[in-house]
């Protein structure tokens, strides 16, 4: 183990070098191996610089030593002042396009804890948001950027970035995206992480066809009933699908659950009939949670304002309980406030 930050420095021949970065990469499969390699500063320190290397094949295996250790461990959680940059830089850098990947792993890694979440948002602009998605939408990365934006949706600073609308309009239309299962759970998480903030509501309430769109399908509607749909809603084709990820439906329900804590949008719920949507969403859905989830949305829609009594006799609805959050509400003519408590981290 003394021997391998000599083989990684950038003096040894890049046969030497590429050897000992397949060495290290194989041993942080291992649990007491790769508690050695991260508390070896020298050689962690060198992964990082091998990053930048001329040879593609070695700053990947070095990408993918970091996407192994950032998995397993919280070694680097500690310093993102110095690792969020370097992953910064090799994003907007395209010639960087071989590392985009493992990249948008480790930063989702070392992003997963809400503590290191605030202290990473400090440090993304809106412009680096904007590249993420850019990046997303193209395909150049598998979704782990899509799971960083639900990660840093926790934190105040991170909602208040991401519900920008400059942002939100390129943001959502990922929710539809084909073929990739992990950007449109990530942004339900998203959606679903903004929407515990009461201040987002107004700009989710914008945008509530498209937040609704995935949970619709192609059943007949009335045409009274059609005509008070938003237009966006209105006249799918019968070949329509819903969201074919169980998770990404629970989620967007749980989203219009929270908002649906504010009287504006029961009105919108009410206004333009979303009733008769999510009834046939209920009636299609075959799993029981998810079906909670929905009628919990219903339950809200229904019932006369100042009566709504989420816990339903004392109890909160199943689902709304959870091991790190509990929703708390009380309720007035006007809002239903859905606030969250902490259990652990």
């Amino acid at each position: 183990m003394d021997e391998l930050p000599g083989l990684l420095h950038s003096r040894q021949p890049i046969k030497v070098r590429q050897g000992a970065a397949e060495l290290i990469l194989g041993l942080t499969s291992d649990a007491a191996s790769l508690l050695l390699i991260t508390s070896n500063s020298e050689i962690v320190n060198l992964i990082w610089e091998t990053l930048d290397d001329k040879d593609k094949k070695l700053s990947v295996t070095a990408s993918q030593i970091l996407v192994n250790i950032t998995s397993h461990s919280d070694q680097l959680y500690t310093a993102p002042k110095k690792t969020v940059p370097q992953i910064l830089w090799i994003l907007h850098n395209s010639e960087a396009v071989h590392l985009y990947n493992s990249m948008a792993m480790v930063l989702n890694n070392i992003s997963r804890s809400s503590e290191q979440a605030v202290k990473i948002v400090a440090m993304l602009s809106l412009k680096d948001c904007q590249m993420f998605l850019k990046l997303i939408s193209r395909n150049q990365e598998q979704g782990y950027l899509a799971a960083v934006l639900g990660n840093i949706a926790v934190t105040d600073g991170g909602r208040e970035l991401l519900h920008q609308e400059s942002l939100f309009t390129e943001l959502i239309s990922l929710l539809t995206m084909p073929g990739n299962i992990i950007v449109r759970r990530n942004i339900a998480r998203l959606l679903r992480n903004l929407s515990f903030d009461t201040k987002t509501h107004t700009t989710l309430l914008e945008f509530l066809p498209q937040i609704v769109y995935p949970l619709v399908g192609g059943e007949e509607v009335e045409e009274d009933d059609m005509e008070k749909l938003p237009l966006d809603l209105q006249y799918l084709p019968e070949d329509k699908c819903r969201e074919s990820d169980l998770q990404t439906r629970i989620l967007l329900s749980d989203t219009l659950f929270q908002i649906g804590g504010t009287f504006s949008v029961r009105e919108k719920f009410r206004e333009e009939n979303y009733y008769v949507l999510l009834k046939n969403y209920d009636q299609w859905e075959e799993d029981m949670d998810a079906r909670e989830r929905i009628q919990n949305v219903i339950y809200l829609i229904v019932q006369e304002d100042g009566k709504v009594d989420l816990r339903k006799d004392g109890e909160l609805p199943q689902g709304l309980e959870k091991e790190d959050h509990v929703v708390h509400v009380e309720r007035d003519s006007q809002n239903l406030e859905l606030s969250i408590e902490n259990r652990g981290s």
